[in-house]
């Protein structure tokens, strides 16, 4: 289970920063899901941003659940 917790949080944190950085060079339309959904539009520096940020928290929340089960909790 902390390997999948872990990929997602990978997961998340390259579509957050590719797509930042994508964005800020005004890259063209490339594999980052944000390009993709039309509700996104205009919002792409944020939801990019806001990836990140979630892939931080599940990566802390998977290191913080393998060092509990380490510990016999």
């Amino acid at each position: 289970m902390k390997e999948i917790i872990s990929g997602m949080s990978l997961l998340f944190l390259i579509q957050g920063v590719g797509g930042l950085i994508n964005h800020l060079t005004n890259g063209g339309k490339s594999w980052f899901l944000v390009n993709y959904i039309g509700a996104f539009q205009g919002w792409e520096i944020a939801i990019d941003i806001l990836l990140i940020v979630i892939g931080g928290v599940i990566g802390l929340f998977s290191m913080k659940k393998s060092s509990s089960s380490r510990n016999g909790r």
